[in-house]
């Protein structure tokens, strides 16, 4: 049976019917898999022969797959908020209620937890096998029943174990932003996945095609790839999956392959392999400043090592990378042809960027779109809004700390934004929100090109262009005193401002067409007074306002066909429909939509002078057009 690339994985039948609906409606090539607890192990096997390569799971599950299964595994995460109704239901059932599963799926859990009711206990599940797991929660809602909890609250396990228990249960479900989010991180992984599938093939020909021999080896001494024509000097085995195959056992020169796998680098060395004369060149591999092990080489062949270089470089990268290029900003306006061009020019430099403009208009869109045009393309591209994190959090994650730096700090410390981003771009978004703390120490990063992680005392070259984007005056900012105008001039090396959507409506068709394409929406038509009430739309929030009313569109209406009475109908149900009606200076009365002169008298309590007043006409004119109005 072939199967979709991609796999929803669950254990939980009720789960079946509605990720189906939900990744059929948004056009997403995934298949929903249910598998028993108790046949796991062989049913992901199957799933992997059967063609699956990236797999979608849920709590508990996600424990059982990792321990199963090699395949990427995306992780289907709660959010904070999903917990809200399900508590609040069993508050109504009785006071002695209990949150149990695994809370490190769930989003800011330990950081908002104290919200929920303050007598909630709260029952952290340990990993678990697949053998023992039903048992294992079982257990666990077993001994919550017996301290005296009435109603548990948790994902499918926890419902069945209690189902059988006669304890009552209340279902914590993932909302459906969670599973679009991570169908789409299942979409982009797959895309690189795949990628690197393709860089792969790509270096295996270009070694066949090679009169030399190639050969790499890891710091164990294994063969990590060979080509044909080294596999016939050496009279290697081909490799079936994981198998092990060691250089040494095919040739025996202890003193070569220890030097390789210590990364040491030899020179024209000369040796017998199987009568057959060669010499000997090799190159040590790195990954992150790390020994990796060597390439050996039979002939010289710096085309082939660089291939090979590149080729390991991407296996291993850390997962951050830029999706878009100048070719996926949608606009033929003349103000965005002239941005385009601009930034194209930006991308041949090394110098820092600051991006301007409101929010919506695609500042980090033209970030990746740098990144992927200059020669750091090939490496890491970094992003971190600025505004997202407290200083505390921020700071870590962009400069790393070592053992013991904190309470909470990992065991082992963890790598910054800024290491993760070397020789690549950090994208740097809300860069107005930084305190002024971090402001310094980035300001030390762009001048000595180093970093020091929180704890440590040693500094750490660093390679990395930045790229910075705000939607404030910064400026403005800077004479306020809350931004320093050193780090102002550091950081807009090279300026750019993206216009606002109100300022290239030209552009708005095509975008329409582009923003449904992407979203997996049926291919809809705009009439020409429809395509006319969105040009005369204010837009303040920009293409991400524009991508939003397109979704409500898509809910709303149900033809192919949008006319203006539908653009009407997902107006009026804006947050602010106020704003909806809002249209450019000189348009003239009768091309004031009918629905806003409407609001206007709403607001102004049905008084027509005051309505008149604020639309900027006379009183009879209001009369005439609520004539028309109401014939």
């Amino acid at each position: 049976m072939a199967r979709s690339k991609i796999c929803y994985v669950t254990m939980y039948e009720d789960h079946i019917a509605f990720a189906e609906a939900l990744f059929r409606k948004n056009a997403y090539p995934i298949d929903v898999v249910f598998i028993d607890i108790s046949e796991a192990s062989l049913r992901l096997n199957a799933l992997q022969a059967e063609g699956a390569r990236i797999i979608i799971a849920r709590g508990g599950v996600v424990s059982i797959i990792r321990q199963n299964c090699k395949l990427p595994l995306i992780s289907l995460e709660y959010n904070f908020l999903d917990f809200f109704e399900p508590v609040k239901k069993a508050y109504q059932l009785s006071d002695k209620v209990a949150i149990m599963g695994w809370y490190n799926s769930i989003n800011n859990f330990d950081k908002y937890k104290t919200l929920l009711n303050p007598s909630i206990k709260f029952v952290e599940f340990a990993e678990t096998t697949e053998v023992d797991c039903e048992a294992y929660i079982e257990k666990e809602v077993a001994e919550a029943a017996r301290q005296g909890i009435e109603v548990v609250v948790g994902g499918g396990g926890v419902v069945r174990a209690a189902r059988r228990l006669g304890v009552t249960a209340v279902h914590v479900d993932i909302s459906a932003e969670s599973y679009l989010h991570s169908a789409k991180e299942a979409l982009y992984t797959l895309q690189t996945w795949e990628d690197i599938q393709r860089r792969y093939e790509l270096i295996d020909s270009v070694l066949n095609c090679a009169f030399e021999g190639a050969v790499t080896i890891d710091p164990e001494g294994r063969i990590t790839s060979c080509n044909n024509i080294a596999r016939r000097i050496f009279n290697l085995p081909r490799q079936n999956g994981d198998e092990k195959i060691y250089l040494l056992d095919y040739f025996p020169h202890r003193e070569v392959i220890e030097k390789g796998k210590a990364g040491q680098k030899l020179t024209n060395q000369f040796f017998t392999v199987n009568n057959t004369q060669i010499v000997l060149n090799t190159e040590p591999l790195t990954i992150d400043g790390n020994n990796a092990g060597s390439v050996f080489m039979i002939h010289e062949t710096d085309m082939i090592l660089n291939l090979e270089k590149n080729i390991v470089k991407n296996a291993v990268s850390s997962g951050h990378y830029a999706k878009y290029s100048f070719e996926d900003i949608v606009g033929k306006s003349y103000v965005m042809q002239r941005i385009k061009g601009k930034a194209a020019k930006y991308a041949n430099s090394s110098s820092p960027v600051l991006i301007c403009g409101e929010s919506g208009t695609g500042k980090e869109i033209f970030a990746q779109s740098i990144h992927n045009a200059g020669d750091r393309k090939n490496y890491p591209f970094v992003a971190i809004n600025c505004a997202a994190l407290p200083e505390s959090i921020l700071e870590s994650e962009l400069f790393g700390y070592v053992k013991g730096a904190f309470t909470g700090a990992r065991s082992e410390g963890r790598k910054g934004f800024f290491e993760l981003a070397h020789k690549g771009t950090i994208f740097l978004d809300e860069i107005g929100d930084l305190s002024p703390t971090v402001q310094a120490k980035i300001l030390r990063v762009l001048q000595e090109k180093e970093i020091s992680r929180i704890g440590d005392d040693k500094v750490i070259p660093v390679d990395v262009r930045v790229i910075t984007a705000t939607n404030k005056d910064l400026w403005k900012a800077v004479e306020e005193g809350k931004f320093r105008e050193d780090l102002y001039y550091r950081v807009g090396v090279l300026n750019l401002t993206l216009p606002p959507l109100r300022q290239h409506k030209e552009d708005i068709p095509e975008l329409l067409a582009c923003l449904n394409e992407r979203a997996g929406f049926p291919e809809k038509t705009f009439s020409e007074e429809a395509l006319r009430i969105l040009g005369d739309r204010q837009w303040r929030g920009n293409i991400r306002e524009l991508s939003n009313f397109l979704e409500r569109l898509d809910v709303t209406t149900g033809g192919t066909t949008v006319t203006a009475a539908d653009i009407y109908e997902v107006l009026e149900i804006s947050e602010n429909p106020g704003d909806q009606y809002k249209i450019n200076a000189g348009n003239g009365i009768r091309k004031v939509d009918g629905g806003y002169i409407l609001h206007v008298l709403k607001q102004n309590s049905g008084n027509k002078k005051n309505t008149a007043k604020a639309l900027g006409i006379s009183t009879s004119t209001l009369w005439r057009r609520l004539k028309e109005l109401n014939p």
